[in-house]
């Protein structure tokens, strides 16, 4: 159990050092897509890719890069935590580690059974079983229905980005990335509280339910 804590504490520190990495990028890429909005800089195939093009390219790929990365992250945290849970054998904790990570990839799924696991994770590292609530709670729901709505949007902004073939479309892709970076910018800070706190809950009272089950 102690290794999986001290396991679980270094994965925090990745994630949160990421979301608040991330955060500045967001910060930057959505500056650059008001601009780009304004007309005052484009990554179209005809723009030249120097000057304000060529730094918002640069934000928008390190914005990427950077998100893909947290969420890979993200999940191995999650993974962690939920596999220490298994370790302490508190009673109520329905989930597989390998699952609280799975059930993100599955359609539909994908909006309800990963809150299941992650509220799971909550109760036990906070001191109950998988089934008890706690007040508390409040962060874990607002961090889910961000995510959702992330996700939600994410998916709509992808499917215009490619469908785009005329100024108004690309227009109203752009439209949809800023709102995209605006749920972000409230995700990240709801994610970094959200691991810190399962982190702290599981480093004070877990090993200690381990010891007392």
């Amino acid at each position: 159990m102690g290794a999986g804590i001290a396991l679980l504490q270094q994965r925090c520190r990745l994630v949160k050092g990421l979301l608040v990495a991330g955060f500045i990028v967001l910060i930057l890429a959505l500056v650059g897509q008001v601009a780009e909005l304004n007309g005052r800089v484009s990554l179209d195939d005809q723009a030249p890719v120097k000057g304000l093009n060529a730094l918002y390219l640069g934000v928008s790929v390190t914005d990427l890069l950077l998100a893909l990365t947290t969420n890979v992250i993200f999940c191995m945290w999650i993974y962690r935590a939920a596999a220490n849970v298994k370790a302490a054998r508190v009673p109520g904790f329905t989930f597989t580690p390998a699952w609280t990570v799975g059930w993100h990839f599955v359609p539909i799924a994908n909006f309800f059974k990963p809150f299941q696991a992650m509220r799971q994770i909550w109760n036990v590292s906070d001191g109950g079983d998988g089934e008890s609530r706690h007040r508390g709670e409040l962060l874990l729901i607002c961090w889910w229905g961000v995510w959702s709505f992330s996700l939600a949007v994410g998916a709509i902004l992808t499917a215009a980005t490619i469908d785009a073939n005329s100024a108004a479309e690309e227009r109203e892709a752009v439209i949809l990335a800023i709102l995209y970076s605006v749920i972000n910018l409230i995700l990240y800070p709801l994610a970094w509280r959200l691991v810190d706190r399962i982190t702290r809950a599981q480093s004070e009272r877990l090993t200690s339910a381990q010891i007392f089950a």
